[in-house]
């Protein structure tokens, strides 16, 4: 006996969802959702704010301080100083990866012998460039993507700071995973 045309197509597109259901599963964590594919996590909104984010940022009034010319510029060798004292002796030991600035503020990125790598932003004043520890990110952002998290880990404690200094900022990648 041969199956009705509708029938038939009716039982496939049930068969492909009820495949697709079984590989695919939403999860809350930490007031966000993750899709686990096959058990595997994966930050669907970090990868469209990323995407997002890249194709909309302006960078035109953001500074990119080239790290080669870090000992002739007095902002950065300030900057350096700040946070080699934040937490000595560890602190010390730093290889900055990316500086940018913003009027008077600079978001510099640091990877650190004996410390977690750390996302730290600090604001030029007259009395200097104090580091503010609300102000700093430090550790993995797993299983989220590295640069839409710490945007906005940064951004709700710092809502001051120009919107196009977090949209500029990528963080090197892998470093947070």
């Amino acid at each position: 006996m041969a199956m009705k045309k509708h029938v038939a197509l009716s039982l496939l597109v049930m068969t492909a969802l009820g495949v697709v259901a079984s590989h695919l599963d939403w999860e809350q964590h930490d007031d966000s959702y993750l899709l686990r594919v096959d058990g595997v996590a994966v930050d669907v909104r970090g990868h469209l704010s990323a995407a997002l984010n890249r194709a909309t940022r302006r960078c035109d009034g953001v500074a990119h301080i080239q790290l080669g010319d870090m000992p002739s510029n007095p902002t950065a060798m300030a900057m350096k100083q700040a946070i080699s004292e934040y937490s000595p002796p560890d602190s010390r030991r730093m290889q900055l990866l990316q500086l940018l600035s913003s009027g008077p503020w600079i978001l510099a990125e640091v990877e650190f012998l004996a410390l977690e790598p750390a996302v730290i932003v600090l604001e030029k004043n007259a009395s200097g460039m104090p580091i503010h520890h609300h102000l700093i990110w430090s550790g993995s952002t797993q299983p989220w993507v590295s640069g839409p998290w710490i945007r906005r880990y940064l951004q709700q404690r710092a809502p001051q700071v120009p919107s196009d200094l977090w949209a500029c900022f990528d963080p090197t990648p892998a470093l947070f995973d």
